[in-house]
């Protein structure tokens, strides 16, 4: 046996036992990074308001402050980003608390007042079934029958116990998780409040945290692979900017607009529906559906003709948004069709719930574009690229063209590939000395 066909069967060996061990550690390993995203979350969470705050801040500082940056008083000098951080900070934490104060004791009211009324809905429901079923379907329903014999036999078919046994059941399971819930009720506060306070750490010492996190990673990857490396930092971070900052920008819109023409049409609880579909309207895909159905569910308890038109009305804001508020607003920045998009969803979804819906998106963009060149890159060697021709267009669905991202036209790319080029020839001719405090980092 040779020696590189031997190199060959012991690495398929220690792979294979890598794996083996990998499966039959899973639960194990699987407990491991949930325990360290547990003790990392206010890290996590602090990243993400810094992520949203950034802009904001950058806002007041290159723009509303720019000025100061040049004046000759260094007081002034030093003030410029301070002052922007702070306002940042003042005017978002401001905004929600603002909305908080104004949606929050509307949303009581509505829940009181649908809490109050609903025996009154739930009679005037019970008529509507009855006469609906008389006069459309010529079915003569008891009348003697309450709304809760109504509801019992209906839990009893799904379930096959009444709704009284069902209800005890179920405060059994989850009354003793009352307590977890607190803990957990408490942890999240804690976790939320210390994220502010790590954010506000993460935006203040912003640019020596990129500077630190740059130089680490120049000094222990490969030089060869620091191209792609920051090619990746480069495309995520315009990936997730552009996209969170859309998808909340056009749920926003969404949420007025929906509380506008639930207000002229006087639709009941106006502030609540409009209030779920624009944070449901966050998720991509399947946001608006998740949002309405409840919705309809409540116009229907309080008047049946109501949710039909508001079905109506809802079907037709969702279009308008999803053919002219959303493209212009997040724009085609994503780069990719609806069906990678809805696989995207799903996948996200079905491995971390809502977050994976809402984070998978631009995950999967950035993966795509990223593979994509690599194709590109590897059929243009092989001569093949033009053989395969354009990609069709005669589909039933289809997407217009969009241009990937040239990471040759980002100057700190250009600049760390020139570094990289520079070393590798330096190392050629043996040449020691080192030009790292010339490379713009």
């Amino acid at each position: 046996m040779s020696k590189k066909k031997f190199k060959q069967i012991l690495a398929l060996i220690t792979i294979g036992i890598i794996i083996n061990f990998i499966v039959g550690s899973f639960s194990f390993i699987w407990q491991a990074i949930s325990f360290v995203f547990l003790v990392a979350m206010p890290f996590i969470i602090g990243f993400c308001i810094a992520f949203l705050i950034n802009k904001p801040y950058m806002f007041f500082s290159d723009t509303v402050f720019k000025d100061l940056e040049k004046s000759r008083i260094k007081f002034f000098r030093q003030i410029r980003k301070p002052i922007s951080l702070i306002l940042a900070y003042i005017i978002s934490f401001g905004i929600i608390v603002f909305l908080i104060g104004i949606i929050v004791p509307q949303l009581i009211e509505s829940f009181n007042k649908l809490s109050g009324n609903f025996s009154s809905y739930a009679e005037t429901f019970k008529k509507w079934i009855f006469d609906t079923a008389e006069r459309f379907l010529h079915i003569e329903l008891k009348q003697d029958n309450d709304l809760f014999t109504m509801v019992n036999n209906l839990v009893k078919i799904i379930t096959g116990e009444e709704l009284k046994g069902y209800v005890t059941g179920l405060a059994n399971k989850f009354g003793p998780n009352i307590f977890d819930t607190a803990i957990q009720f408490t942890t999240n506060i804690y976790n939320v409040s210390m994220g502010i306070v790590m954010s506000f750490y993460f935006l203040a010492c912003k640019e020596k945290l990129i500077y630190q996190t740059k130089k680490f990673t120049v000094a222990f990857m490969p030089e060869k692979s620091l191209p792609k490396i920051f090619e990746i930092a480069e495309l995520s971070n315009k990936m997730f900017g552009r996209y969170v900052y859309g998808r909340i920008v056009d749920s926003m819109i969404m949420g007025m607009m929906c509380f506008v023409g639930m207000s002229i049409f006087k639709f009941d609880y106006s502030l609540l529906i409009s209030v779920v579909i624009g944070i449901t309207n966050v998720i991509p895909l399947f946001g608006p559906a998740i949002g309405a159905i409840p919705s309809i569910i409540i116009l229907l308890i309080v008047n049946p003709i109501e949710a039909l038109w508001f079905s109506i009305f809802i079907f037709t804001l969702q279009q308008i948004d999803g053919n002219l508020i959303g493209p212009k607003v997040v724009g085609n920045s994503i780069g990719i069709s609806g069906f990678w998009i809805m696989a995207s969803v799903i996948i996200g979804g079905g491995l971390f719930g809502v977050v994976g819906m809402f984070i998978a998106v631009p995950v999967f963009a950035i993966i795509y574009v990223l593979l994509g060149g690599e194709v590109d890159k590897r059929l243009k060697e092989k001569n093949y690229l033009q053989k395969l021709g354009s990609s069709p267009e005669n589909d039933i669905i289809t997407d217009a063209e969009k241009p990937t991202i040239d990471f040759n036209d980002i100057k700190f790319y250009r600049n760390l590939k020139d570094n990289v080029l520079h070393s590798s020839k330096k190392e050629t001719d043996g040449s020691d000395d080192d030009d790292f405090s010339n490379f713009d980092i």
